[in-house]
């Protein structure tokens, strides 16, 4: 606040200090859009987190356990030729919701069903914690089976 001393014989005036105008809240100030590759990253990244889950197949990069993940992650066998049946991850977002589909690679005898659930529960939970996207699908394509369980 802000003093003025007056002259003789007349009374004190107190002016308020200057604030600036409130800001609008967090959410009014802006938009914050995640791209369906952060998505896709997020998604790979927390299946491999699932400790049957062996592989996760990405165009972008191999999330896996195997030592030659990096050949048959990018769709090719370890002799070099295209494997057929690897196809790629994907996320789309649209809104405020995401839809992924995963292709992975289980450990063998684990049960598939229960996998499953348990990636469907993990990726979807991991995803709206990190992105505030609600995960409306999830589909998961079990391409192979490899390796046992940890």
């Amino acid at each position: 606040m802000t003093d003025v001393t007056p002259a003789e014989g007349t009374a004190t005036v107190t002016v308020p200090a200057q604030r600036r105008p409130p800001q609008p809240p967090p959410e009014g100030r802006g938009r914050t859009e995640v791209a369906d590759q952060v998505v896709l990253k997020i998604a790979c990244l927390a299946a491999a987190e699932v400790p049957e889950v062996r592989e996760v197949h990405s165009r972008t990069a191999p999330w896996s356990r195997s030592p030659d993940a990096g050949a048959t992650a990018r769709g090719n066998t370890p002799g070099g030729k295209a494997a057929p049946w690897r196809r790629s991850s994907s996320a789309e977002v649209r809104g405020g919701r995401a839809t992924i589909r995963l292709h992975v690679s289980v450990a063998y005898p684990a049960p598939l069903r229960v996998v499953a659930a348990r990636l469907r529960e993990h990726v979807s939970r991991r995803v709206a914690v990190q992105t505030g996207l609600e995960v409306t699908r999830l589909d998961v394509i079990v391409t192979d089976l490899g390796g046992e369980p940890r």
